[in-house]
């Protein structure tokens, strides 16, 4: 955080895998929240869920979601966690890392999202523009299409 902030850097934080996520989750908001040079619109917190995304949104940071098959968060679930939060500041990942994973996870959402009848407007928006949005605020990030 401390070069981040030097240096005027975008953040994606990783919230821990405990127990407690909202607890976890709230730590650092606060932590990051109290460092009046990191703009919270430049700060992505990974791995949000139902119980953390909204908090997430509320202070102003951008809500990551990240997909994995069997554990975590599934694409059914996401799309779940967009019909009750919304879209806005939200972005969908996937991973392919320790786990069972999935590297297309992300464009089964964007289909989860079609069948339960999203527009092509929010889907747009989560699986491009969003993450677009977030990513452009650095001027080495250019969309090329």
């Amino acid at each position: 955080m401390e070069l981040a902030a030097r240096r005027n850097e975008l953040i994606l934080v990783h919230t821990p895998h405990l127990e407690d996520k909202l607890k976890g989750t709230r730590l650092i908001l606060d932590i990051v929240g109290a460092d009046s040079r990191i703009s919270t619109d430049r700060v992505l917190i990974d791995h949000a869920e139902e119980h953390t995304v909204d908090l997430i949104l509320e202070k102003g940071f951008w809500a990551g979601i990240t997909l994995y098959p069997h554990s975590k968060c599934s694409a059914d679930r996401a799309v779940d966690i967009l019909e009750t939060s919304g879209c806005e500041r939200i972005w969908l990942n996937s991973a392919a890392d320790w786990g069972v994973s999935n590297p297309l996870a992300v464009v089964e959402a964007g289909e989860e999202m079609r069948r339960r009848g999203f527009s092509e407007e929010a889907i747009n928006g989560v699986l491009f523009r969003n993450p677009a949005a977030f990513l452009g605020q650095s001027p080495r990030f250019k969309v090329q299409c």
